[in-house]
């Protein structure tokens, strides 16, 4: 069974999932002021564009995009207009909050939605159950009002439905006074317990009952008060090589894992992969037996969005198909809604994974400003054929004095030019591990 590890008494607060002492899922929890995912706002619609069919709102501190098809069926979407919106996915660098006009609310039996009429039903209720409890549950639903039913709901009686349905009911009805109260836009919820609401979340996708923690709250199961319970575990290490591209698997093989700013790219290698199977067979086998370590390293690095991935070529149209089928089992049982979407015409597989909040790269890395997040450097050679065309815009010949400062490489490599050997120039070696230079005085 699985193990929730919850590192909750410092500021920024981790949860990580092991199972057969495998770490197999991981989230953070950074503080901010930010919108994030679950807060809800009273918001006013700026501008509409019906080009893209979204509308641009105002969060208060913040701006928000709203898509229309996210909008209540009664709701007069016009300029101006307020309404309560809840945060789907947070803002990045690049894009604003994404915001929608379903509301939504939890409690440990059902999650309610006001804006949308339907039932849906837990998959782990049996069929005779699911009918019963959507019998019981449509009587009581409103014009606009959605639940999904929990596995927990089956303990319950008919009354006891009503109880916390009734809650639920109550709680929207609450959000809409403030919301009336309210005179500009801005927040009106953001649950203080909000990370302990993603740990029951874990909890119940899990259904895990083993929750280890370093504080006490209603769910720890038990309580380890060690200076750091990840290390404990021996989770930090694991954390560590999430930051890594590279990706070695048990076989010998390995994934390459890259960001690019409209994708995720994961590339396939046979590596050190040694078999005693024909070519076709080989690379069928290394394929099957990496879709569970790309699923788990989406999982931990929270990937989502459209990620495209590079199996190893070379493999018969029925491994294909067994391939495709394999992503398609293991996909089911994810937390968060993943598709596959088939294979390319150029063979690469091609998935996307619904966006609720920012990678762990996102979250965690900021750009590099040596390479502007192009992950490479100039070389040594490159930069010395920048010297000598930046050097031969003076006039040489009319100058005493010319300080460099440079790495050792890169003065090795302009030497090698053989170029400007009159050129007054004294050099001052600088120890950094990044090639570069600086013409830092000229007289």
């Amino acid at each position: 069974m699985p193990q929730l590890i919850v590192n909750a008494k410092n500021t920024e607060k981790r949860i990580a999932v092991i199972e057969n002492k495998q770490l197999i899922d991981f989230e953070l929890f950074r503080p901010s002021e930010k919108a994030q995912v679950g807060h809800i706002y009273l918001a006013q619609i700026e501008k509409i564009d019906k080009k893209i069919d979204a509308a641009f709102v105002n969060l208060g501190q913040e701006k928000g995009f709203l898509h229309l098809k996210d909008l209540p069926a009664s709701f007069v979407n016009t300029q101006g207009a307020r309404l309560l919106v809840q945060v789907n996915r947070m803002g990045t660098k690049t894009k604003l909050p994404l915001v929608t006009g379903i509301i939504e609310l939890s409690n440990a039996y059902f999650v309610y939605m006001k804006g949308k009429s339907y039932i849906s039903v837990s998959k782990r209720i049996e069929e005779q159950e699911k009918i019963k409890l959507t019998e019981i549950m449509s009587g009581f639903l409103e014009p606009e009002e959605s639940i999904i039913i929990r596995s927990e709901a089956i303990n319950l009686d008919k009354e006891a439905l009503l109880h916390h349905f009734k809650e639920l009911q109550q709680q929207f009805s609450n959000l809409v006074q403030l919301s009336l109260n309210k005179k500009q836009p801005g927040l009106i919820y953001a649950s203080e317990d909000l990370f302990f609401e993603k740990v029951n979340r874990f909890i119940h996708d899990y259904q895990t009952d083993d929750v280890v923690s370093d504080v006490s709250f209603p769910f720890a199961t038990k309580i380890l008060r060690d200076d750091d319970i990840f290390e404990t575990f021996q989770i930090n290490t694991n954390i560590t090589k999430l930051f890594q591209p590279v990706v070695h698997l048990k076989n010998g093989s390995s994934l390459y894992i890259e960001k690019t700013e409209a994708m995720w790219v994961i590339d396939v290698n046979s590596g050190r992969f040694s078999g005693d199977f024909e070519k076709e067979r080989t690379v069928a086998k290394i394929n099957l037996e990496a879709v569970p370590e790309i699923l788990r390293q989406i999982r931990l690095r929270q990937i989502s969005g459209f990620i495209v991935i590079d199996f190893i070529g070379g493999m018969s149209d029925k491994n294909h198909d067994k391939l495709l089928l394999e992503m398609e089992n293991g996909v089911r049982a994810e937390r968060i809604t993943t598709q596959v979407a088939g294979f390319s015409k150029t063979g690469l597989m091609q998935l996307t994974r619904r966006k609720k909040e920012a990678s762990l790269l996102e979250v965690t890395s900021e750009t590099c400003p040596s390479c502007n997040g192009r992950g490479h450097v100039n070389s040594s050679l490159t930069l010395a054929y920048e010297l000598e065309r930046e050097l031969r815009t003076h006039d040489l010949s009319s100058l005493n004095f010319i300080l460099i400062i440079t790495t050792e490489s890169v003065l090795s490599a302009f030497l090698d030019l053989g170029v400007l050997d009159e050129a007054p120039i004294d050099w001052e070696i600088a120890e950094e591990a990044i090639p570069f230079y600086q013409i830092a005085r000229v007289e």
